[in-house]
């Protein structure tokens, strides 16, 4: 399977340069001697081809539906292994609450231009995640030159993107630390350009050894995702965060140890976040003012509100500054939401958003660095005023609402969305957002109704899911506005007093076998 890396190179370069020629589709080359993608292993260079007309793939899409819709009824009736229980339609008691999603889904994917898409979480399985003849494939011919791609995949690791209006100002994708392989990827035929990535590759993205598939785990991932694009639009923060679907990719892998593999199975296409992430706009030199100018005038304090909401709501515990991009405008994108909703383990919570979480408390102290160094030498000093500050810590809804509380004061959309979520039964909560099982369903409905009914702040204080101690500090005070020295270092413009708190990390969870109760069995 491995070739050296001299004929691997030739052969990127080679593949580049014909899909730069070919705009992505092969309209006048001749591939009628060419073998088909289907009839090989590996093929090293694959001239794409557009994929099946509109109205074929609406039929083949509608087929696909249908026989999904009776596999879900026979998967899932009855309560399974991990504690799912039967969802059918005629089970749910909220009929406009659970007939509504339909047409949603359908139109959401008939919009994203993407053949084959599906929007529905509830039509995702763990047999459309992964491959179904890897043994048979490798016993096929490799091929140096075919056709048949559908899928343009291209590495989106390979260089910095320059973020538009921000010029001179650009970041690299981080490869992430998840086993799912990420890509740059087109429609043949198309120059939009998506983020897919391909869960269940029967090769290691770490370590390049062969592996099996959890495709389960993967499953639930992708419904989670899905599922929070549809509750963010419903709690109107639509935009906040990529649109999500389910589709064909059908490629080859277009760089590295694997060049040439070809993959045909479904993967997660997401919407390409404009702009860039706030990690990357801080390590890059010589941006300081044009960070400063978004993040003091510019940044969209309703979308951090709205996020910060969310946050909580979902039990995120992902939302550090790599997954959130902002625009030349100030408008803001939260990215990779798989780590919510009960995926991290004894994590109720961990979001730069939010205070008191572990994300959070890193920004303000700078954990590793001199940042830290500083406030412990001179903290504790009577005299002390301010220091040097990291820039992000202005993205703090309490910066952002009057007298620092959002107490039960919510956005009206976001009011309503919550009190869906506090009335309806766990089973209706999952059969709308497909779930398979009852712990997402029962962190929405139980925070909904806490946060309703005590407000936001005793909310992040009390609410089910708890976090284990080394996600939970102090809430460290607000720094709503910052300046910068005559040396360029920012700080906070009026006096702030961090409070000093190890990293805790290296805490063990004395309660890691604690169950939180969410919501009673019968609800």
């Amino acid at each position: 399977m491995r070739r050296s890396r001299c004929t691997a190179v030739i052969l990127l370069l080679s593949a580049i340069c014909t899909l730069w020629q070919l705009g992505a589709v092969a309209e006048d080359v001749d591939t009628s001697e060419l073998p088909h993608v289907d009839s090989c292993n590996y093929c090293y260079e694959c001239v794409p081809m557009r994929p099946p007309a509109a109205d074929t793939t609406r039929e083949a899409a509608a087929r696909m539906r249908l026989h999904h819709l009776r596999r879900l009824s026979q998967a899932y009736s009855g309560v399974a292994s991990d504690g799912a229980v039967a969802i059918e339609p005629e089970g749910i008691q909220d009929v406009e609450w659970a007939n509504e999603p339909d047409p949603v889904y359908e139109a959401a994917a008939a919009a994203s231009g993407i053949p084959g898409a599906l929007t529905n979480p509830n039509l995702v399985h763990p047999e459309l995640i992964q491959p179904s003849d890897h043994d048979e494939k490798q016993l096929k011919p490799n091929c140096t030159r075919c056709t048949g791609c559908t899928t343009v995949l291209s590495d989106m690791h390979a260089e910095a993107i320059e973020t538009e209006g921000l010029e001179g100002i650009a970041f690299m994708h981080g490869k992430g630390a998840t086993n799912g392989w990420l890509f740059f990827g087109n429609v043949a035929g198309s120059n939009k350009r998506y983020i897919v990535k391909v869960y269940c590759m029967p090769y290691s993205k770490l370590h390049g050894r062969p592996q099996t598939c959890a495709s389960k785990v993967y499953m639930e991932r992708m419904r989670l995702m899905m599922a929070q694009v549809r509750l963010a639009d419903e709690c109107g923060a639509n935009g906040i965060t990529p649109r999500v679907w389910i589709a064909p990719v059908n490629a080859i892998i277009p760089n590295g140890t694997f060049l040439g593999y070809h993959v045909r199975w479904y993967g997660l296409w997401m919407e390409e976040a404009p702009g860039i992430t706030l990690h990357g706009l801080f390590v890059t030199r010589g941006a300081e003012r044009a960070m400063f100018d978004l993040l003091t005038n510019k940044i969209n304090m309703t979308q951090v509100v709205q996020q910060t909401v969310l946050d909580l709501l979902t039990a995120q515990c992902d939302r550090h500054s790599e997954n959130v991009f902002i625009t030349p405008s100030g408008a803001l994108t939260f990215i990779d939401n798989d780590r919510a909703l009960g995926v991290v383990t004894r994590c109720g919570s961990d979001s730069m958003l939010l205070p008191g979480n572990r994300y959070h408390t890193q920004l303000r102290l700078g954990y590793w660095g001199p940042t830290m160094t500083f406030y412990e030498t001179h903290g504790s000093n009577p005299g002390f005023c301010t220091g040097p500050i990291d820039m992000r810590v202005v993205i703090d809804y309490r910066c952002y609402v009057p007298d620092g509380r959002i107490d039960r004061n919510y956005y009206p959309e976001m009011r309503s969305c919550m009190k869906a979520l506090a009335r309806h039964a766990v089973a209706d909560i999952m059969h709308r957002y497909g779930f398979t099982s009852r712990k997402p369903a029962e962190i929405l409905k139980r925070r909904s109704r806490d946060m309703l009914l005590m407000g936001f702040e005793a909310a992040l204080e009390t609410s089910p899911p708890r976090s284990a101690p080394r996600y939970m500090f102090q809430q460290q005070p607000p720094c709503c506005n910052i300046v910068m020295d005559i040396k360029g270092t920012p700080m906070c413009a009026t006096c702030w007093k961090p409070i000093i708190e190890p990293l805790k990390d290296s805490v063990k969870d004395m309660d890691s076998k604690v169950v939180d109760v969410l919501v009673e069995p019968g609800e």
